[in-house]
């Protein structure tokens, strides 16, 4: 390894160890993590992203990621998901230890779970491909990091238009009147815009179509919720609408996915 990836190594494990220190419950009184559901989705949130992780790696990276370089991008992905997905969340006004950890708000806990797994789903889908399929070159660790913080930020920036159309303030929903079909919405949409900058971070670098469409999806979704607050504006939405609204952020990911699909599938045959 070079000085340099030593040096990334060193600031992810002290970012992992930073997160699990600040997200840990291992100091708080039993009461508060006995039948606590929320606990058990921070912990799976963060397994499945380094599982997935691991699963990008070895059957889509690129083939110089072996070894040493395995653990190295294990390691980075359990610092990211844990600092930029869990801990981030406060930025949102959802508090992990006061609302996930004490109130047991399952609520909070989808959302900060969702927003946990995306960003992991993000760093992991940055691995995917080759760094430079027009040579025999090698790439390094600062082009996954560079396609993820831009796929991030982008999911930062989604996230929080999302909130700040919400019918009513996110806090006052999600602390307050434990709203879990609104938790639930909010879960699918990040989860949903996940996925669509999944396409656009993946895969060999030929073009920009992935994130072009990605990126237009994820407009589309914002449309369709800010016409769903526009139906919420003079009462609380029904949880049938909320349902339609899961429905359109699942069908709008699917579609984008499979327009992506057939527009390689032609590019391929072509």
């Amino acid at each position: 390894m070079s000085d340099d990836e030593i040096m990334v190594m060193i600031f992810s494990v002290i970012a992992g160890i930073a997160g699990a220190f600040f997200t840990s419950t291992s100091r708080l009184p039993g009461v508060y993590t006995r039948h606590n559901p929320g606990i058990g989705l921070m912990r799976l949130a963060v397994v499945i992203s380094v599982v997935w992780t691991w699963y990008v790696i070895q059957y889509h990276g690129d083939p110089s990621i072996k070894g040493v370089y395995v653990a190295f991008y294990l390691v980075m992905a359990y610092g990211i998901t844990k600092i930029c997905g869990q801990v981030f969340t406060g930025v949102y006004g959802v508090n992990l230890r006061v609302d996930v950890y004490e109130r047991k708000n399952l609520a909070a806990a989808l959302f900060v779970a969702a927003f946990t797994l995306a960003t992991g789903i993000v760093f992991g889908g940055s691995l995917w491909g080759e760094a430079d399929p027009l040579s025999d070159a090698e790439g390094g660790w600062w082009i996954p990091a560079g396609f993820f913080l831009m796929g991030w930020i982008s999911l930062v920036v989604a996230t929080a238009l999302y909130l700040w159309r919400e019918p009513g303030p996110f806090s006052r929903q999600i602390r307050r009147d434990l709203d879990k079909a609104q938790g639930w919405s909010v879960a699918v949409y990040v989860l949903s815009v996940s996925t669509l900058l999944l396409q656009g971070v993946a895969g060999d670098f030929w073009g920009w179509r992935h994130g072009i469409l990605g990126m237009g999806t994820i407009a589309i979704m914002l449309v369709g919720h800010e016409a769903i607050a526009f139906a919420g504006r003079n009462a609380p939405l029904t949880i049938f609408m909320r349902l339609i609204e899961q429905g359109m952020y699942v069908g709008l990911a699917v579609l984008a996915w499979i327009i992506n699909r057939t527009i390689d599938q032609w590019y391929l045959g072509g």
